[in-house]
């Protein structure tokens, strides 16, 4: 009797994490980087591990990112960094035709600006009507970053005649974005319009198919007091060469253009990157970036870029191979 007391209390238990509807899935890649600046020469490994917790209940999702990163010196490989954080944390639901989220979550990069800041007690309602998508959001009164200021912002987004449209009110900042395709040509537009004076900042990005190649010209320009820190087209724009130096990031005021091609080359993607940041201080950077990358067996890709600056200032030249290889489960 006693046995099946026990077996019974096993049973019950297995269904109920049987029934539980909670996935964990993840991502790691391990870059190898060689930078020349200048005749300096470092050598570094890095890597980075992410774990994804996500579990629901009807409407409501309660999600959960950890995040480990390490880097190890060339000269010793020694681990210099070790972080193990929990990132993005966030609960959604729904009341009505309202959707909720409320927690700790990163934004998306665009060409302009980064929006990977996190920051606490971030909230967000979002709801449609008539095709227009409506967004409220905001975050506690002692977050004070450009990506997501104090205050109420407020969104609306939606498609008129072909063409995704959304204005988005910040405080003391309007955000405006347009986007679509017009005779095989597809063309974005975001634009940062400060109430600050000299802190408006814009960028383009037109592309299109010739054959089987892709074709694109991107562009971003700040006013004097802005600066463009975006994670997109042109790469991470904190880590490119400026006057200042080889990973100084780009000053406030300067601005940057240039054109890429992207095609399929034996089973690897290929992309050529040309572009100039054009210095407030008079120097121009030239940047050249090709990046090959290929899929490999059981969902793992390798990515091998190469990126050379070529300055008029010789502090500020850099060439760098950085290896990657990835993986998803």
């Amino acid at each position: 009797m006693r046995k099946q007391i026990i077996a019974a209390a096993v049973a019950a238990t297995m269904t109920s994490v049987a029934l539980a509807d909670i996935s964990i899935t993840g991502a790691m890649k391990v870059n190898y980087n060689n930078k020349d600046n200048n005749g300096t020469v470092t050598n570094k490994i890095t890597t980075e591990s992410n774990l994804y917790i996500t579990g629901k209940s009807g409407d409501t999702t309660v999600y959960t990112e950890l995040d480990y990163d390490t880097t190890s010196a060339d000269a010793t490989g020694d681990f210099e960094d070790t972080n193990l954080d929990v990132e993005d944390q966030w609960m959604s639901t729904k009341v009505g035709d309202v959707a909720i989220k409320v927690g700790t979550w990163n934004g998306g990069d665009t060409i302009i600006s980064k929006d990977s800041d996190r920051i606490d007690g971030k909230w967000e309602a979002k709801t449609s009507f008539a095709g227009v998508d409506l967004t409220i959001d905001g975050g506690n009164d002692n977050n004070t970053n450009g990506t997501q200021e104090t205050g109420v912002n407020v969104k609306v987004a939606g498609t008129v005649a072909g063409v995704n449209v959304s204005a988005k009110k910040k405080n003391g900042a309007k955000e405006y974005t347009l986007g679509g395709s017009f005779a095989g040509v597809d063309v974005a537009y975001h634009t940062f319009d400060d109430d600050r004076a000299n802190y408006d900042k814009n960028s383009i990005l037109i592309g299109t198919n010739v054959g089987d190649v892709r074709v694109e010209y991107a562009q971003a320009t700040a006013d004097s007091s802005a600066t463009i820190d975006g994670d997109s087209w042109f790469g991470d724009a904190t880590k490119l060469a400026t006057n200042a130096g080889a990973a100084a990031g780009l000053s406030t005021g300067d601005d940057i253009k240039g054109f890429g091609v992207k095609t399929a080359i034996a089973g690897n993607t290929v992309q050529a990157k040309f572009f100039t940041v054009e210095d407030t201080g008079a120097t121009d950077i030239d940047n050249m970036k090709f990046i090959v990358t290929r899929p490999l067996a059981g969902g793992t890709t390798l990515e091998v870029i190469y990126h050379d600056q070529d300055s008029t200032t010789a502090a500020s030249d850099s060439e760098t191979v950085d290896v990657e290889l990835a993986v998803k489960f």
